[in-house]
């Protein structure tokens, strides 16, 4: 009863965000997982190019998101938003070329409107919901996102193997349109009111506070731990059974599928105990399907089965920190410390990225006992940030 009193109390700027958000993501979130594939695949290209092109857009997101952010606290979120999902296409254009310079253009173009998307969405969020509720809308944001990916995969891997990359891009361009039509003409902004003298604390004096910073260290090393593992499972999983299609079916749309039920869960759960003990568990078991990944890379169903599993708890990891940036800033502060997360997020999927693709043709088990360490270490910082100062369950604030 509680649960369904939650949601019928959700704003309706709230069901707007998460459905553009899915939208976009029927549309473009294919492509990310499929890329290693394309790349290696279609153009005879190594794994090391696909790092390249990854870390080239994870960079250009984390440099342009405390720009965004500061854009999206002064000027509102739709403009900076519609921005980011209309460059999401050029994920999509990828796979219309196969000229190296072209796809590293394009790399960066579209990582400069992940930023731009992620930053403004989050921020928009955060503002939209209350401390007392933020863990629920947060997972129906990011349910959005994963119903989308989950959408997008499904229909991408058939596709592909019938038609060819090519005609899964032409399709994606075009449903791209959608979310950014609905943006511009439904999404209404939401501002939280300045201070009377029309000033706020400036974006460097934010940005320096250290929980500030431990929350940053936090994602980038949880992320360095999903940088790995989103380039290492699909491309082992396709090399264990020479198709596209259980990376795309199994690890994509039953992995997204099952995250979407499972971030719902956590925030809820985080909303009524406060967000310790949830991220202390996420990143224990991150952290032990990670060790019995690198043990076991060679197995066919452990691949499948840790693959599906590291991506449930992937995605709960992003709802619990963006709760806890909600509980520990202020309104005029979101766009700026999530953009600032969000910068340490793409550093932390840049080297994820740069590792697994380096090290995976040496020996498959390396990257993922890096990504086991990646959660040893964002267990301590959880523990530094959390211990001590354990955050009250929202409800009794």
């Amino acid at each position: 009863a509680r649960l369904r009193a939650r949601l019928g109390a959700v704003p309706p700027a709230l069901v707007t965000i998460v459905s553009i958000l899915l939208l976009n993501n029927v549309a473009v979130a294919a492509a990310r997982a499929l890329l290693p594939i394309y790349i290696e695949r279609d153009l005879g290209m190594p794994p090391a190019f696909t790092s390249l092109l990854v870390s080239l857009e994870t960079v250009m997101g984390g440099l342009i998101s405390v720009i965004a952010g500061a854009l999206a606290d002064r000027l509102g979120h739709r403009l900076v938003l519609v921005i980011g999902i209309l460059g999401f296409s050029a994920g999509l254009l990828q796979y219309l070329t196969g000229v190296p310079w072209l796809l590293v253009a394009l790399a960066v173009v579209l990582g400069l409107a992940h930023g731009m998307r992620s930053t403004s969405g989050q921020s928009y969020l955060l503002t939209a919901s209350s401390r007392q509720s933020v863990g629920v809308p947060t997972a129906a944001y990011f349910l959005g996102g994963t119903i989308g990916m989950s959408a997008s995969s499904a229909v991408a891997g058939p596709v592909v193997d019938r038609f060819g990359f090519a005609a899964y891009a032409l399709v994606g361009l075009g449903l791209n349109l959608v979310p950014a039509a609905i943006t511009l003409r439904y999404l209404r902004d939401v501002r939280p009111e300045r201070p009377a003298g029309g000033a706020d604390r400036g974006t460097w004096n934010v940005l320096m506070r250290r929980e500030v910073w431990l929350m940053g260290a936090l994602r980038f090393a949880s992320t360095a731990f999903w940088g790995i593992w989103s380039l290492a499972l699909p491309l082992l999983m396709f090399r264990a059974t020479a198709s596209v299609l259980p990376p795309a079916l199994l690890y994509g749309t039953v992995g997204m599928s099952l995250a979407a039920v499972s971030q719902f869960l956590i925030g809820h759960w985080s909303d009524r105990a406060g967000r310790t003990v949830p991220i202390y568990v996420v990143l224990g078991l991150q952290l032990v399907l990670a060790l019995v990944a690198a043990l076991a890379w060679q197995s066919t169903p452990v691949l499948m089965m840790t693959g599906i599993a590291g991506v449930v708890t992937g995605w709960t990891m992003s709802v619990l920190v963006l709760g806890v940036v909600r509980d520990r800033t202020a309104p005029l502060e979101h766009g700026r410390v999530v953009g600032f997360v969000h910068a340490l997020w793409s550093f932390g999927i840049l080297a994820g990225t740069v590792v697994a693709g380096t090290l995976i043709d040496i020996d498959p088990g390396l990257p993922l006992a890096i990504g086991a360490l990646a959660n040893l270490v964002s267990l301590a910082i959880a523990v530094v940030l959390l211990h001590g100062r354990r955050l009250p369950a929202p409800d009794a604030t």
